[in-house]
């Protein structure tokens, strides 16, 4: 176990037995290597996330959650605190959460409410990115979570607006498709339904 992420040795098992069976060396050939397990995507993404929410301005304190595995991938999530005490938290971060190529905005909870966004492929948390079904509702649209944390009176004041679930309001995208959205508290089990056309 290196860094939070279990590796299991690509040259064969061997080694040791014991409690735990038969011991596969993590790591064994990036360790030969003298890199160890944090070349591994998976912890350079997270690493990645860590630095871009470190440093920005009236953020109090962020706890970020990363997945366990070797490869990258966007199952990051982040508990922001604010100097006012105000709590976000944002899931699905990664290499495609931040920047100028980021996609995803994704808001989990906000304000103490969790904004929920229904479509024919089912329920989720809120991605406000500019190219995202909500992304115009904020002037000018949010280029990545980074900015997303420095503006989050604007998210917070959206949030708030929204219904409460299970009532909504109702979106389409460029496409067309149609969207639900509104906010519940969390634990509360109420949902926006999905679209009428949904089969």
């Amino acid at each position: 176990m290196v860094n939070g992420i279990r590796c299991r040795g690509a040259w064969g098992a061997w080694g040791a037995w014991g409690a735990w069976g038969a011991w596969v060396p993590g790591c064994l050939g990036a360790w030969v290597l003298g890199a160890g397990c944090s070349v591994l995507p998976a912890n350079r993404e997270c690493d990645f996330v860590n630095r871009q929410l470190d440093g920005i301005e009236h953020v109090k304190s962020a706890r970020v959650e990363c997945a366990a595995g070797v490869f990258a991938n966007d199952g990051i999530s982040a508990r922001v605190e604010m100097i006012d005490g105000a709590v976000l938290k944002f899931e699905h971060l990664g290499f495609n959460a931040f920047t100028s190529n980021a996609t995803n905005i994704v808001v989990a909870e906000a304000s103490g409410l969790m904004p929920r966004v229904a479509s024919c492929d089912g329920v989720f948390a809120a991605n406000f990115h500019r190219e995202a079904p909500l992304g115009h509702h904020l002037r000018p649209t949010l280029i990545d979570t980074r900015e997303a944390v420095s503006r989050y009176r604007e998210l917070l004041e959206e949030v708030e607006f929204w219904p409460q679930c299970p009532q909504y309001y109702e979106v389409q995208n460029r496409r067309g498709v149609s969207f639900r959205y509104c906010a519940r508290k969390p634990g509360a089990p109420e949902e926006p339904s999905r679209p009428d056309h949904c089969s």
